[in-house]
């Protein structure tokens, strides 16, 4: 008797260890799980400030750019108003070399302008850079989230199946909702021109 009482109590105690390690062992995981979805999140608000800043900043520099080819553009024509329009008498040598000289000014002040001050006129390259990077950063934001739902999904189902319910009931790990966008995030407008 006191042998099959032996038995019985080291099978209730075998018992209650592997209820205690399988316990412990999922706990871990649904706080390993719940830890990973916090990272996740943090991976998607990084994404959303990249994507502020780049519309920030991408957009001051296109501004600045279109504003600089404004400049160049209204130099040009400023300079080509300072040539007379004066018809030159083709018998006149002197007349036509004076309009020749004025041209040739003319073009070596443009060349200044384009090469000197302004190296290119890129407001147009900018504009397709900036498409781009709009688009590889609205990516990197739909990876994130899709991330993020997926570890969200799969702790959810986790701590909603038996016996892990009752434990994660009993430490209070509650389920967490997908990201969804907002309403209106699809009407994203930038403004060049301010």
């Amino acid at each position: 008797m006191k042998g099959t009482r032996n038995i019985m109590l080291l099978s209730v105690a075998a018992f209650v260890l592997i209820l205690f390690v399988w316990g412990c062992s999922s706990y871990n995981k649904m706080a390993s799980a719940e830890t990973k979805i916090e990272g996740k999140w943090g991976q998607v608000e990084v994404q959303f400030n990249r994507k502020a800043k780049l519309y920030t900043d991408v957009v001051n520099a296109i501004k600045g750019a279109a504003k600089n080819e404004d400049t160049t553009l209204i130099k040009i024509v400023q300079m080509r108003s300072r040539i007379p329009d004066i018809k030159p008498d083709p018998n006149n040598p002197q007349q036509l070399g004076e309009v020749d000289r004025q041209y040739a000014n003319l073009g070596k002040s443009i060349l200044n302008i384009n090469f000197e001050n302004y190296p290119t006129l890129r407001t147009q390259e900018m504009f397709i850079g900036l498409q781009a990077q709009i688009e590889g950063t609205e990516n990197r934001i739909g990876t994130a989230i899709k991330d993020w739902n997926d570890e969200v999904t799969s702790f959810n189902s986790n701590i909603v199946r038996f016996p892990k319910n009752m434990l994660a009931s009993m430490f209070g790990f509650k389920k967490k909702a997908n990201y969804k966008a907002p309403e209106g995030s699809n009407d994203v407008q930038v403004d060049f021109s301010k």
